[in-house]
């Protein structure tokens, strides 16, 4: 389920982008009635397309933690895992035995 923040952010971006529907048909040269229904299209649609955003599986957050690289311990910069010595510092990196 979906917290209180979410459903805020849903509800500020659609009022954005049935605010920005509304201007765009005023430019464009509706007047009256027309620019609320342009408003409420605008409301309407986005909500879906904010909800299917959140909703969407992103299949990314798994691989940045697989292949995260070490910290030296002398100035805290991260070392590649293929590398012996920190880049920034020059001090050795003491790797610890992986799984055999």
């Amino acid at each position: 389920m979906m917290d209180l923040s979410s459903w805020m952010f849903i509800l500020v971006m659609s009022s954005g982008c049935g605010i920005a529907c509304m201007i765009i048909a005023y430019k464009k040269g509706y007047k009256g009635s027309q620019i609320l229904g342009w408003l409420a299209a605008g409301l309407f649609f986005s909500v879906f397309g904010m909800i299917a955003v959140i909703l969407t599986p992103h299949g990314h957050e798994g691989a940045h933690a697989a292949v995260a690289p070490d910290t030296c311990r002398v100035c805290g910069v991260p070392v590649p895992p293929q590398a012996s010595q920190c880049t920034h510092c020059g001090s050795k990196i003491a790797r610890e035995p992986g799984p055999a």
